[in-house]
């Protein structure tokens, strides 16, 4: 029986409120992501989002407060992840793309330059719309699959 996978993401801004995305590419697809991943067994919600952010980014963060939460289920039930949406502060280190193979960039994108891209999980509307910080409410998105 297949299981849920938990995935947690980080909103991270810049001084100018452009958010920081990190570009994926699947043998000939490339989209955008948040920078986060799959939580591992034993690890907290924060201990794996800091964890990620150093993989994909090579920053250091300190977890803020969780913004947003949502499944994306694939219509044909061969993946379901549970996404769970943090606000996070940058603590450290130098940004630069993860050296793992399907990493291929990391970058401030301006919220007006968000429906440009290719975004997975479509949160597109989310983010341009909210300006997410400490104060920010949960907010439940139900399925997003896209």
């Amino acid at each position: 029986m297949k299981e849920p996978r938990v995935r947690v993401a980080g909103i991270l801004t810049d001084e100018n409120g452009a958010i920081l995305f990190v570009k994926h590419k699947k043998k000939v697809k490339e989209y955008w992501l948040l920078p986060g991943g799959g939580v591992d067994y034993g690890e907290t919600f924060q201990e794996s989002l800091k964890r990620e952010f150093i993989e994909e980014t090579n920053l250091e963060i300190e977890v803020e407060n969780m913004v947003m939460i949502f499944e994306s289920i694939d219509p044909k039930l061969s993946r379901h992840i549970i996404n769970i949406i943090f606000v996070v502060k940058r603590v450290g280190g130098k940004l630069k793309v993860g050296d793992e193979e399907i990493l291929k960039e990391v970058k401030f994108i301006k919220r007006e330059d968000i429906n440009d891209i290719l975004l997975y999980p479509n949160i597109k509307e989310e983010l341009i719309k909210n300006s997410y910080n400490k104060e920010t409410e949960i907010k439940y998105l139900k399925n997003r699959w896209e």
